[in-house]
């Protein structure tokens, strides 16, 4: 099979292909290392804070994440591991936005160094698989945050690495640490258990029957076990299952499992790999291409000509509807190219490996599009290592000599421009929240009134450090002349009535250029597709837009 110039100049340099993939990922990085808290980043942060004070009991204290205090085991529906692992880096380095950034570099290394280290006895081209992994939008925007997912991801790609080599090599003491991370990466994020099954399923096409290996397994159900006993016990149930219930029983305005709520979701899946999947378009056969064309374009025409997506409101302003309705077409159609990849690929190959690459590819596609409430990057995320994967051992058919490394070296370039591309816009994005927050504070604190807000996210976090208070529904209590700012691209927002509130001020912070992934009238929505049909978008991005009110008398 063919491989690039790179790949041949560092064969049998296995240490410094590790280095240069472990080197990429952290300069990659590094330039976001003053990335604002975004979205749930302040709820690990606060469970970190509280467990640095009382460390077996990360959720027991009150937020106001909806509009009025809950007990943080009800709001925050992802184990605590993550928050552990701040609290230990804070402890050590204090909570800069950097210092705890830069700590998070290094589950974003283990997972690209992971995915080579799979990719070599899955493909021919593990550089190339390291590589596709890393500049995805998917991973950098999400590397770029405090959230659990890198870090889950990272014990995942490790513990099917060791799960694999352990069966090939019959080595129990593999098999038990593979075990033992598959455990650690479910309590990183509840969805690492989905790594039980799919390894089991693989376990058994390996061995074509039960054998004593599978003994392992109960490490990580014994080990959620416990700590499902061990939440009960501390918060009245078990976090584990009630997490699994609000992910299934909470509404989506798409209608679960919908039409609508499948296009997405391969609109997601195509979207947050970025350009990655334009290099197995070499190798589709001409029918596909003209299945795809024309998929794609009666996703457009009927998205655009309606305004809608299943009958939902696609709620896109008038001069983006058409570049949304032709982004959600394209992605949907490279989302289904990945998906149909990993089912030929195991089709063709009916090899376990093979069936391992296209289950992890589809288990992870139906959670995020069908049984989560909502479809979102962070979702799609652990797909990436199987995608780059199968990419790096399709591109093998874009054929031989320098004009097939030229049309390779020219994806990668746009891959990469693409990914670092969106997640600096979301990099701007968070950092405007921090801008928005200092500015309202330099100009409306007071002594001689109380400085409240709604929203919340990376802008709550940083007006409760100003020493802001957030608004509560449940209890108001504002008194004439104090301030309430009102964000507009924000969760869990409510206008003010007119009667007891005047506008004075509209506070505008400039955020991302030319890419977005959090404003409806783009379409972009890449933590929750409730905002957008779409992981991101491109257009004319407007300014943040902050309103500030004076508490009037009521009348």
């Amino acid at each position: 099979m063919a491989r690039s110039a790179l790949e041949p100049f560092l064969a049998g340099r296995r240490a410094l292909r590790l280095l240069l993939l472990g080197a990429l990922t952290a300069l990659t990085l590094l330039p976001f290392a003053g990335k604002a808290l975004h979205i749930d980043d302040p709820m690990y942060v606060w469970a970190a804070k509280q467990i640095q004070k009382r460390p077996l009991d990360p959720y027991g204290f009150e937020v106001n994440w909806y509009g009025f205090p809950m007990p943080m085991s009800n709001v925050n529906k992802n184990p605590p591991l993550t928050s552990y692992y701040i609290a230990g880096v804070s402890g050590m380095f204090g909570w800069g936005e950097r210092a705890l950034h830069l700590a998070f570099l290094i589950p974003a290394i283990i997972v690209i160094i992971g995915t080579y280290l799979l990719a070599e006895r899955l493909s021919r081209r593990p550089l190339l698989a390291g590589f596709c992994a890393l500049f995805t939008p998917v991973f950098l925007i999400s590397s770029t945050n405090l959230m659990s997912d890198t870090l889950m991801l990272a014990f995942w790609v490790s513990a099917v690495h060791l799960w694999i080599t352990g069966l090939k090599k019959r080595s129990a003491w593999r098999l038990v640490t593979s075990g033992i991370l598959m455990a650690v990466s479910a309590l990183a994020k509840y969805y690492g258990m989905a790594l039980i099954p799919l390894l089991l399923v693989y376990s058994l096409l390996e061995r074509r029957r039960p054998t004593w290996e599978l003994w392992a397994f109960l490490v990580p159900v014994v080990v959620l076990g416990a700590y499902q006993s061990a939440t009960h016990e501390l918060y009245g149930r078990g976090l584990l299952l009630d997490a699994a219930s609000y992910a299934t029983d909470h509404p989506s305005q798409w209608g679960r499992g919908s039409i609508a709520k499948v296009l997405i979701g391969l609109a997601f899946t195509g979207g947050c790999l970025g350009a990655a999947w334009i290099l197995t378009l070499g190798t589709w056969p001409r029918w596909a291409w003209l299945a795809g064309a024309g998929i794609a374009a009666t996703v457009f025409l009927s998205a655009a000509a309606t305004r809608s997506i299943g009958g939902s409101a696609m709620r896109v302003g008038e001069g983006s509807v058409w570049t949304a309705a032709a982004l959600l077409g394209v992605f949907a159609v490279g989302g289904l190219g990945i998906l149909a990849l990993g089912m030929q690929e195991a089709l063709k190959r009916r090899d376990p490996e093979s069936w391992l690459l296209c289950l992890w590819l589809l288990g992870t596609f139906v959670f995020a599009a069908v049984v989560n409430w909502t479809t979102n990057g962070r979702s799609i995320l652990p797909m990436v290592p199987a995608a780059a994967i199968l990419i790096a051992r399709r591109a093998d058919g874009w054929g031989r000599g320098r004009a097939a490394d030229l049309r390779m070296a020219t994806v990668a370039a746009l891959t990469a421009v693409l990914a670092v591309g969106s997640a600096w816009a979301d990099f701007a994005y968070a950092n405007s929240a921090r801008e928005a927050a200092r500015r309202i504070h330099d100009k409306y604190w007071s002594t001689t009134h109380t400085l409240r807000f709604e929203g919340h996210w990376g802008f709550q976090y940083y007006m409760e450090a100003l020493g802001a208070k957030a608004v509560n529904l449940a209890a108001p209590s504002a008194k004439e002349g104090d301030i309430l700012v009102v964000p507009e691209n924000n969760s869990n927002v409510y206008w003010p009535k007119e009667n007891w509130s005047i506008l004075v001020e509209t506070i505008q912070v400039p955020s991302s250029r030319g890419i977005a992934t959090m404003r409806s009238e783009l379409g972009a929505g890449f933590y929750a597709d409730e905002i957008g049909p779409l992981p991101f978008a491109v257009g004319e991005v407007p300014p943040e837009r902050y309103f500030v009110f004076r508490i009037a008398a009521r009348k």
